[in-house]
């Protein structure tokens, strides 16, 4: 293909052609000599020129592509046309108002799911008025986590004693007893009669991950409502080690590049050198949002999760993905201003780190999903379910409560087929790597040196492990009758509920981050018109 010469260029060429051409006029005639000298002057000028034209081009074409990774990708200017990337144009579209309408509804089908965004928003909420008040009740937001397990993979660098780090223990004298109840397993006694009980496994060939029981070993009591997940102020080599091991190591291979920072573009205080990231702060012009995601999204280097692995494996990374998403967007919904010390909405964060991995932004809707289909097969367990505290208030909500939001997700229909999974001749083999991958991500989240990250990342870790153990290790008959042959733990129940409330509450999130977009645009344009 000719190469595209700059009108600098041709304007510089057709010059000293207009001079050429003059000097052939019968009213100027010269000497040969003098016209095969002027010839070749202008064949040289031509060439100087369009040399010239070509190192300034060059110039600046580097000069803009620097300037858009120096500065935090805020170069608006548009490229040439390229293939736009699905998953940019899906936050585009979440983040840009459509058609009127004030909340967020993307279209179209959720990838490796039988439904579609709009169902899962649907369903969302029609079981968030129960489970927002269900959660709040001492039942589900008491729980009893290990935070003080040491990291098995790597040397930490130590703990994080910032304030806002720091989980609040729950008094042991308002916990049921029966919740804390010592119960002796005589199959764990060794061969010789009076010999100590065997170390109990952290995990039966069921259980896609760690499960510390309530009733036995270490661990201390949490008020889940007191301890909410939020912006801490933790992050730097140490917060972004806990998500690339993952991704590298846990994921199968199939997950996509990732940046220096696994935060994306900007980080809660502090970069992986040590210093200062501030947040990129998105385009004030509606029509430019499009062209800044691509920029900013690592799919503008032409990486994307692949879509030649199985189905396993994919369905795997999007739980790791949507996780990571739901955790960034909860931080960002609620930030700390260090000018107003108010804990508010931070349009920038979201936009820095969920900009930049757009695909995480949809498998926030896949684990809702997910989760969801688990809670349909649990239906009848846990209706069935003792949720007993002793606080008749709060016992008579959950009696009240449970009901309405299982009738709800039940009256959602066939959204998520978890019959398709492992059924390939390898389907075993696959789904033992499944669960061992999955419990090793709950053992890397030991590694997180901020209390409070960790408590929420092992609870929701925990929450998603249950949701995958209703749906793989036992068949639909399990959840039918007498339960017998169920091996739930209270924590795990506590968990799951926790763990749907905490992807509901992202997809809220969104949709008010799709609002203050909206906002920050209209205010800017009207600033203009002062």
């Amino acid at each position: 293909m000719a190469r595209k010469r700059s009108p600098a260029a041709n304007a510089a060429s057709r010059a000293p052609q207009r001079r050429h051409i003059a000097a052939a006029h019968p009213q100027a005639s010269e000497a040969k000599d003098t016209t095969m000298s002027s010839r070749s002057g202008s064949r040289w000028l031509r060439i100087s020129v369009r040399i010239i034209a070509l190192v300034a081009a060059a110039t600046a074409a580097y000069m803009a592509k620097e300037s858009s990774h120096v500065l935090g990708l805020t170069s608006l200017t548009p490229e040439p046309a390229k293939m736009q990337s699905q998953n940019v144009g899906f936050m585009a579209q979440v983040l840009q108002k459509s058609k009127g309408q004030n909340i967020c509804k993307p279209e179209g089908i959720i990838s490796d799911t039988c439904t579609d965004f709009n169902g899962a928003e649907t369903l969302r909420h029609k079981v968030s008025g129960p489970l927002d008040k269900m959660i709040r009740t001492k039942f589900f937001r008491t729980l009893k986590v290990d935070l003080y397990k040491p990291c098995e993979f790597w040397r930490t660098e130590g703990s994080c004693f910032q304030r806002d780090c720091i989980v609040t223990p729950f008094d042991d004298r308002n916990i049921p007893e029966s919740w804390q109840q010592q119960t002796v397993d005589h199959t764990n006694f060794g061969p010789f009669l009076g010999s100590f009980p065997r170390q109990r496994l952290e995990h039966s060939d069921k259980d896609f991950a760690i499960v510390n029981d309530e009733t036995y070993g270490d661990g201390i009591w949490v008020d889940l409502i007191e301890n909410p997940e939020r912006f801490t102020g933790y992050a730097g080599a140490g917060a972004n080690a806990v998500w690339m091991s993952i991704y590298q190591h846990n994921c199968f291979g199939v997950a996509p590049y990732l940046q220096d920072t696994a935060g994306g573009w900007g980080s809660q205080l502090v970069n992986v050198d040590g210093k200062s990231m501030p947040f990129v702060q998105p385009p004030r012009r509606r029509r430019e949002l499009l062209f800044f995601l691509e920029n900013m999204s690592e799919e503008e280097r032409g990486v994307t999760l692949p879509t030649d692995v199985p189905l396993e494996y994919r369905v795997f990374y999007r739980i790791v993905s949507g996780l990571h998403a739901s955790i960034s967007t909860h931080i960002c919904s609620d930030y700390l201003n260090s000018t107003t010390n108010q804990w508010e909405p931070n349009l920038s964060c979201f936009i820095s780190r969920i900009g930049a991995f757009p695909d995480r932004l949809q498998n926030i809707y896949f684990n809702f999903v997910l989760l969801s289909r688990a809670i349909q097969k649990m239906e009848p367990y846990l209706a069935a379910y003792d949720y007993s505290t002793g606080i008749a208030k709060d016992d008579r909500a959950v009696k009240r409560l449970m009901p309405k939001m299982l009738r709800a997700v039940k009256r959602a229909g066939f959204i998520f087929d978890d019959k398709e999974l492992f059924q390939e001749v390898s389907g075993s083999a696959m789904k033992a790597e499944f669960k061992d991958n999955f419990r090793n991500i709950s053992r890397i989240m030991d590694c997180t040196g901020c209390e409070k990250c960790r408590l929420w990342g092992k609870t929701q870790t925990l929450g998603i492990a249950t949701a995958l153990k209703a749906l793989f290790s036992y068949p639909d008959r399990a959840f039918r009758g007498s339960f017998t042959t169920l091996d739930f733990k209270r924590n795990e129940i506590v968990a799951l509920m926790t763990t749907y409330f905490q992807f509901s509450y992202s997809i809220k999130g969104i949709e008010m981050f799709r609002g203050m977009y909206q906002n920050f645009v209209t205010d800017w344009r009207a600033s203009q018109l002062d």
